[in-house]
């Protein structure tokens, strides 16, 4: 498949390194979210603006980076459809050259 469809390999491959990108991005957020909420003085926690906003951004960047893996999961499966198309062909071809030979 590397050679007759190069661009879906080199797809695929962007693929999960954005996918590998996103899970870090979510543990970053996670560990700063952790951070600035035990950080936070409980007392004033409600009226702590930098947090609130902290917050509202990461729920945010958290959302758009799940809908982004939901796409690429749709993509992912589209390719390996297509690459099961390339291997079924592939056996034929294989069960043809030793049929003839």
């Amino acid at each position: 498949m590397r050679v007759e469809k190069e661009e879906v390999e080199r797809e695929k491959d962007e693929l999960t390194a954005r996918q590998n990108m996103f899970k870090i991005q979510l543990e970053e957020l996670e560990a700063n979210l952790l951070k600035n909420l035990s950080d936070a003085d409980m007392a004033t926690i409600l009226e702590n603006l930098p947090l609130i906003e902290s917050l509202e951004l990461t729920k945010k960047t958290s959302n758009e980076i799940k809908q982004q893996q939901a796409m690429a999961v749709i993509k992912e499966a589209d390719i390996n459809r297509l690459r099961e198309v390339y291997r079924l062909v592939a056996a034929e071809g294989a069960m043809l050259y030793f049929l003839l030979i």
